[in-house]
Formats: C-alpha cells, sequence, structure tokens
C-alpha cells in the first residue's frame, strides 16, 4: 500500500487549479455553453446586419456619390469633399412623442453600431473582446478576467499588467517595435467590416434614417453583442463562486486521498502526479461528501437566507451522524 501524500499549500493550489481549469473546459456547464452560444449567434447575425448597413448607407450614398467624391477629392484634395473609410454608424428612427411638459416633440431613437473589436460601440470598454477571445486568450496564458477580477481596485499592479499584454495582443495598442508575430485582430476587424461613407471621420455626426423593422434589427444586433460580454461575466460569477467554496473547502484536507475522494464524487479526474508536479463553518461541512454536494451545480437557488442555513445544519447533521 502506498504511502497517502500530504498535503501543503502549493499542492493545495494545485488542486485548487485543476479544479478551475475542470470548470473552465466543461463546455456542458450552462454558463460555459452560454458563452458559446452568445458567440456563436454574434458570428451568426454580423455580416447579415454589416450588409444591412451597407446596404442602408448606400440608400442615402449612393455609390456614384461615393466615386463623385472620390474624383473630386483627386482633383482638388481636401477641397474635393470628405469620405471615410468607417465600420462605425448611427442608424435614427425619428418619432413624435409627448414630453413631461406635455408638448410633443422629435425623439430621434439612434442605434449606435460599431463593427469594429468592441463590440457595436467604439466607446465601450474591452470586455467585449475580452469574452469574445476568451478561449484563444486562455490558452496563449492570459488572464481574460482580470477586469472583473481587479476591475474594483484598479491600483492592483496586476490589473496594469494584464491589461497591457492582452492590449498588445489583440492591436489596442499594438506597439511600434512588436514583431508581427500574431494577428492584430482590432486592425483586421476594422478593415473587413469598412466601407465607404460620405462625410467626416466622426461617426456621431453622420445618421441614418431606418424604418422600424430595420431599426429593431439593428437593435436586437447590439442585444446579442452585448450577451456576448453578460455571458461572460455569469460564467466568471458563478466560476468565482465555485472555485472560492473549493478552495476553502481544501484548507480543511490534510492528505491526498480526501481531495481524491472529492474529486471522484464530483466526476473529476485526478491522480498523483497532479499535486507531485507541482471558515466559519465546521469542518464537517467539508467533508469529501459534503463539499462534493456543495459544489454540484444545482437548478434551484436557495429563495431566502433562512432555506441556506437550513441547508448547512443538514449537512451538518448528516456528517455527525
Amino acid at each position: 500500500m502506498t504511502q497517502d501524500i500530504r498535503l501543503n499549500a502549493e499542492k493545495r493550489k494545485t488542486l485548487v487549479q485543476h479544479y478551475e481549469n475542470h470548470l473552465r473546459s466543461d463546455v456542458s456547464n450552462k454558463f460555459r455553453k452560454s458563452m458559446i452560444e452568445a458567440k456563436k449567434t454574434y458570428d451568426e447575425m454580423k455580416p447579415k446586419v454589416f450588409e444591412l448597413a451597407h446596404q442602408v448607407v448606400r440608400e442615402h450614398q449612393p455609390q456614384e456619390d461615393v466615386d463623385t467624391v472620390k474624383a473630386m477629392r483627386a482633383k482638388y484634395d481636401d477641397d474635393g469633399g470628405r469620405i471615410h473609410i468607417d465600420h462605425c454608424f448611427n442608424f435614427i428612427n425619428p418619432t413624435m412623442e409627448e414630453n413631461h411638459y406635455g408638448e410633443r416633440e422629435q425623439k430621434l431613437n439612434t442605434v449606435h453600431i460599431d463593427f469594429g473589436l468592441k463590440g457595436t460601440d467604439r466607446y465601450a470598454d474591452h470586455s467585449f473582446a475580452h469574452a469574445y477571445f476568451y478561449d484563444e486568450l486562455k490558452s496563449k496564458g492570459y488572464d481574460a478576467d482580470y477586469a472583473l477580477k481587479w476591475g474594483n481596485e484598479k491600483k492592483n499592479p496586476r490589473y496594469y499588467e494584464e491589461e497591457s499584454k492582452i492590449d498588445e495582443y489583440l492591436g489596442f495598442n499594438r506597439s511600434n517595435h512588436n514583431n508581427n508575430s500574431t494577428i492584430n485582430y482590432k486592425e483586421q476587424w476594422d478593415k473587413d467590416y469598412s466601407f465607404e461613407v460620405i462625410g467626416t471621420s466622426y461617426c456621431g455626426e453622420r445618421q441614418f434614417k431606418v424604418d422600424d423593422i430595420t431599426h429593431s434589427i439593428f437593435k436586437q444586433f447590439k442585444i446579442v453583442a452585448e450577451n456576448v460580454s453578460k455571458t461572460h461575466e455569469q460564467f466568471f460569477t458563478y466560476l468565482n463562486k465555485k472555485v472560492k467554496m473549493f478552495e476553502q473547502g481544501m484548507k480543511t484536507y490534510t492528505k491526498y486521498s480526501q481531495a481524491k475522494e472529492l474529486f471522484d464524487k464530483l466526476g473529476i479526474a485526478l491522480n498523483e502526479s497532479v499535486v507531485n508536479e507541482q471558515s466559519s463553518m465546521a469542518l464537517s461541512v467539508y467533508s469529501p461528501s459534503n463539499l462534493a454536494d456543495m459544489l454540484t451545480d444545482k437548478d434551484d437557488e436557495f429563495a431566502s437566507r433562512e432555506e441556506k442555513i437550513a441547508y448547512y445544519k443538514s449537512l451538518q447533521s448528516q456528517s455527525v451522524n
């Protein structure tokens, strides 16, 4: 019989990471699945909406007018007019509505669409890109969750370290000395989803009127894009909760056999090489059986604080018996 491995802080940390890696790779989990589906829906909708946007703009600015401005610019430079290659547009569907003074006034109902890497809004942060390239960033060793982890403590140097590395990788702040060994995703997205527009380079000054149906399609596309970021945030919240609970339980374990029993109950493969390579609740709550039960997803959430307390008391009484 082999000797049971004793767990120290480093081995417990390795076990926590092993559990976290499993949660990230488990595509059957409803939160992880929602992330995947959100990205898929966005990818399916984007080229269709882009074509619709191009069609709308060309109805307002026919190609022959674009060609005329280009010819005038070739002859007179800036005096020949203004034209810009852009991926940012504002679509309006004006309505007359009554204000709080009882007066009728026009409401533009503007939908701002950006087909770039910021996910329909050029003034947004980079959360869309972090969610969209989540798997790739993780595979490259970057922490795609850094903004959700440390967003409220931005003096944390880890926040800025990850922000700088990921912005560099995606192309948001590609440095001049970059060797171009990776794709500049921001530049690629800007290029692939842009077309010529008459007017200034400020998309806020360009507004294109659309009908109700077209307006609703653009609004739906914004929701689809926002859902990419939203599902990432939901998955992170779920993951963070589970990992913290697991980590708290690991602090009470002294032997590998206890961890092995827990992983077996959770249906997660674990062997000794994993650990060799590298709370206020009663401790009985964290027995392998009880901790596995707590970490197992339940469809029904606790309706109240009282139900949650009753649940933990039942776990304690089971451990005593």
